[in-house]
């Protein structure tokens, strides 16, 4: 190719001056020979110095090479100035139409005249012109025309220009796999005619590097590097070595060597050279301005990228635009300049969005990300990460940088020139058609035959998996049962032992045996639910229920655990009371385990995100965590069970192989994503009844009324609910709405006046709240005598064994961990009522009541022996009501109500009422008088009342009663 065929890889703007003595010569020449092709292409070599240091002279120049065709005697002439009249125009900036209308009337002409090698040169700086103006359809229309000519003419000379712009056109369109496949077809086909072939070849070369470095194959990148700088030892053409540094610098940019980078970098363009010298080189400047971003020198970044940005805002070049926006914004959210930094995102972002999908996009997007992150709202985070998601969907559907490789590329060359060879021997093919048609009969007949003959061997080798796939689970169920025995023997001694030992180096080995011997349970656990779906066993149990509320109850103690490890959680859940059916433990499996798996893996002050959402009753999941060590080719080997990277580092265990198949048994899906280090897993889950491993349950009418309670009784019990949480209030309340009087109080403190006011049947309480503790609360319930008596549940995130402990210490009646189960909430409530319906029987019997078989605490028992107190003072007092029986014992009367009504089942009035007859009764088995005398002695003014109320107590009248006694 011709020196000029250089220009289109490289850069204009080096010092010319060391060019004065080859002016004067080629001035000289021009004057004195007749030659006219020497003459063109003096002029030609003299123009193109004039154009990189002197514009003025160079217009004059090209004028005087036009005009000697005066007499159409050098039609050459007319189109060499055409061409350098569009290279005048492309140095000064001028507008576009100008510089594509000369270089079309240089390729028109150069074509009429059938100078093929300028025709292809000036072909080339036209296309290279609309890739540059983001003209991509113009330049492949071009393209196209100049490939048929070079097939038409079997001038293979051309094939490397050719392939290297289609190598450029599919790099500026963001296919990066095709771009590739051709800059290796235009290494191929190069060959050294010209002297400044040479040039062409090493800027090709470095270009392929650059591709393999995004590849991350540096073995590659550093083979291409070598040959061209072997080849730049044989060149010492300024512009060549320009090219060189910078092309070097953009992969030492992108190896993140930025010393290395800068060192290039700063031979092309000094740190001091003024802002006159700068907007000729805005491609270097942008690199620099990204080099100088990522080692945070500010104030140099800022420069070179603003620079850079005006450039390309002159040109209206978009892509590269896009670029220096973004890096703009970065430098910008670097100084914490986030209005700057969001106005450079936005206005890329728009650009972006009417480009080609390229990995430009997904650094704008995730630019805006790291700006949301900074200023905190990660709820337009997360709607940038899924925006950025779907372009790089978008991107890899369009090309996969990461599955190629040389020998693909390789094979498409040769499959290239067989297509080139076909077309000049065309005829020759076609008597030869027959043959090839029988060839590729026999093939087929083959290929056939070998596909039938694998297909049977399959089915064979299917049906032994699946014989040892039974094997497998049948093992792993029995083995399973099997570890459970031992453990459980393990546990039990080294939990005696640790009460028993003093010394504490002991005691944390006795730890370490004690969380291991756990953990081994939990994967026995695992290992039994693995075997169940493995042999088809495990079923869907659906159930309606308010899947938001549950989803909120099972995240709420990872809250509680990301306080502890100093880790930044954050739960968006979909706000909704619609109800859907679902299998409350297969998703609680589901969810736990992602959650306690970002956990396990993200180290102290990494951010851990949860998100739900439903849309056309399809559960979205969402777990990622930052900091992630897995690489992209480890992603899809996460969910093998006991997976493990290396010797060095821990396996996945088997909580992600178990989510897998709890997905799979759903007939959901489970994705893995991994971007900027942040581990991502997406789950969707089909709310549907449409799935044969399901089993619906349908929601039963609930009672009323509950086990053991009296006939009579009309009043549901009433259940105080104590948590800060009111998305978790709100999932307890569900559980008892239709059974219980529900009242709730988000704090201790508010709780206590409460209880106190009320007087519960039962109270469920968190452990970790605002002002006054669970622990505190269950100890003033415990030791007021108003309030003794309420059984109370303590629910908390901790789930170590001394917090448990520390609960029953609190005197709390049962302590439940969370995420808990329904039944087993609704079951504890009950039973505790239940054990109280015991005393109520229990009093109804006996005179005198003694905690005798019934579990009452100190504070009761003086409670009871101060009613009977009370009682023996004011039986006989007829004016004894249940207001002085309240201002006596130091309680309003609703209190005493409602305490009497709870411990006893009786109200305060008839608690006196029976308290006299029972005594009535005692007195009329013995005999101490008629009925008359023992009605007034217990406080009955009138007879009859007296024997009415005892008959409905006793189901006969005092006469009857005396008579049997």
């Amino acid at each position: 190719m011709k020196k000029y065929f250089l220009l289109l890889l490289l850069f204009p703007t080096v010092s010319f001056t060391q060019y004065k003595k080859e002016i004067d010569s080629l001035s000289r020449l021009i004057h004195k020979t007749k030659d006219i092709q020497i003459k063109v292409d003096s002029y030609r070599e003299l123009i193109q110095i004039y154009i990189t240091s002197d514009l003025p002279t160079a217009q004059t120049k090209i004028n005087e090479l036009k005009n000697l065709n005066q007499n159409n005697s050098c039609e050459k002439c007319e189109a060499m100035s055409d061409f350098l009249q569009a290279r005048y125009y492309s140095m000064s900036l001028n507008s576009s139409d100008k510089i594509i209308t000369y270089y079309k009337k240089s390729t028109d002409r150069s074509f009429k005249i059938k100078d093929y090698d300028f025709y292809s040169i000036a072909m080339m700086h036209l296309i290279n012109h609309y890739v540059n103006k983001n003209k991509m359809d113009e330049a492949e229309v071009e393209l196209k025309k100049y490939f048929e000519l070079t097939k038409k003419i079997n001038y293979t000379d051309y094939y490397n220009s050719i392939y290297y712009l289609y190598g450029k056109l599919y790099k500026r369109k963001g296919y990066n796999n095709l771009a590739l496949k051709n800059l290796i077809l235009a290494d191929k086909y190069f060959k050294y005619k010209f002297s400044d072939d040479i040039s062409i070849r090493i800027g090709d070369l470095l270009e392929i590097a650059s591709f393999y470095t995004d590849l991350k194959n540096k073995e590659k990148a550093n083979l291409y590097i070598k040959k061209a700088l072997q080849l730049l030892k044989k060149t010492n053409h300024p512009i060549t070595v320009v090219n060189t540094n910078f092309k070097m610098g953009e992969i030492e940019y992108k190896n993140k060597n930025y010393s290395k980078s800068l060192s290039y970098l700063t031979q092309i363009l000094n740190p001091k050279d003024t802002a006159k010298t700068v907007p000729y080189k805005y491609d270097i400047a942008l690199l620099m301005g990204q080099t100088y971003q990522e080692i945070n020198e500010l104030s140099k970044a800022s420069l070179y990228t603003e620079m850079a940005v005006r450039e390309f805002t002159k040109l209206q070049d978009s892509i590269y635009l896009i670029n220096a926006l973004t890096n703009n914004a970065k430098i910008n959210l670097k100084k914490n300049n986030y209005p700057s930094a969001k106005k450079d995102i936005d206005i890329a972002k728009r650009l972006a969005q009417k480009q080609e999908v390229t990995l430009d996009i997904i650094d704008v997007y995730n630019t805006e990300i790291e700006y949301y992150k900074k200023i905190k709202n990660f709820e337009a985070a997360l709607k940038s990460i899924r925006q950025k998601d779907f372009y790089l969907n978008k991107y890899n559907e369009k090309t996969n940088l990461a599955n190629l490789n040389e020998q693909d590329i390789i094979y498409q060359t040769e499959k290239k020139e067989q297509q080139i060879q076909l077309l000049s021997t065309q005829n020759e093919l076609a008597q030869k058609q027959k043959y090839i048609y029988i060839i590729l009969l026999a093939l087929l007949v083959l290929v056939g035959g070998s596909l039938l003959y694998g297909y049977r061997n399959k089915i064979k080798t299917a049906q032994k998996l699946k014989e040892l796939s039974e094997l497998k689970s049948r093992f792993f169920a029995n083995i399973s049962h099997e570890f459970r025995t031992p453990l459980t023997l393990i546990k039990s001694p080294v939990q005696s032992l640790q009460n028993e030992i003093s010394d504490v180096n002991q005691k944390n080995k006795l730890q370490l045996i004690q969380t291991n011997s756990t953990r081994m349970l939990e994967l026995v656990d695992q290992l039994l639910e693995l075997s169940k779906i493995d042999s088809g066993n495990l079923k869907l149990i659906l159930k309606n229920g308010t899947i938001s509320l549950f989803l909120k109850s099972l995240i709420e103690p990872f809250e509680f655990q990301a306080k502890e490890k100093e880790i930044h959680f954050s739960a968006s859940i979909h706000k909704s009371l619609e109800n859907h059916l679902f299998d409350k433990d297969v998703i609680e499996k589901i969810v736990t385990n992602l959650v306690s798996n970002a956990f396990k893996y993200s180290p102290q002050d990494e951010l851990i995100v949860f998100s739900s959402s439903v849309e056309n009753s399809n559960l979205k999941l969402v777990v990622s965590n930052s900091g992630s060590d897995v690489k992209k080719e480890d992603l899809p080997k996460l969910f093998e069970r006991f997976y493990q990277k290396n010797e060095s580092q821990h396996g996945v265990g088997i909580g992600l192989a178990l989510v897998k198949e709890l997905v799979d048994l759903y007939k959901g899906t489970i994705v893995t994503s991994l971007e900027n280090d942040e581990l991502s897993f997406i789950v969707n889950i089909p709310l549907t009844v449409a799935n044969e491993n399901a089993v619906v349950i349908p929601t039963k009418e609930t009672s009323s009324t509950i086990e053991n309670a009296t006939t009579c009784e009309t009043e549901f019990p009433i259940l105080l609910l104590v948590d800060d949480n009111a998305e978790i209030r709100s999932v307890i309340k569900d559980l008892f709405k239709n059974e219980y009087q529900i009242l709730e109080a988000q704090n201790g403190e508010t709780a206590l006046k409460l209880a106190q006011k009320e007087i519960p049947d039962c109270i469920i309480s968190d452990v970790m709240m605002p002002k006054m503790d669970g622990f505190e609360f269950t100890k003033q319930i415990k030791t007021n005598e108003l309030t003794s008596f309420i059984p109370l549940i303590l629910l908390t995130a901790k789930t170590s064994e001394e917090a448990h402990l520390e609960g029953l210490k609190s005197t709390a009646d049962a302590f439940l961990t969370k995420p808990f189960n329904n039944d087993i909430v609704k079951a504890t409530v009950l039973q505790l009522i239940t054990e109280r319906k015991k005393l109520h029987k229990r009093y109804s019997q006996e005179l005198v009541l003694r905690p005798v078989d019934i579990v009452i605490n100190s504070v009761e028992e003086k409670f009871i022996e101060k009613l009977q107190s009370i009682l023996e003072r004011q039986l006989s007092n007829s004016e004894f009501t249940s207001e002085d029986f309240a201002s006596e014992i130091g309680m309003s009367r609703m209190q005493l109500h409602r305490k009497l009504k709870s411990l006893l089942g009786v109200s305060s009035t008839e608690f006196l009422r029976n308290e006299r007859l029972k005594v009535s009764a005692e007195l009329l088995k013995k005999g101490n008088g008629n009925i008359s005398e023992i009605a007034y002695s217990v406080g009955f003014n009138d007879v009859s009342y007296f024997s009415k109320c005892f008959k409905e107590m006793y189901h006969c009248t005092p006469s009857e009663y005396i008579e049997k006694s």
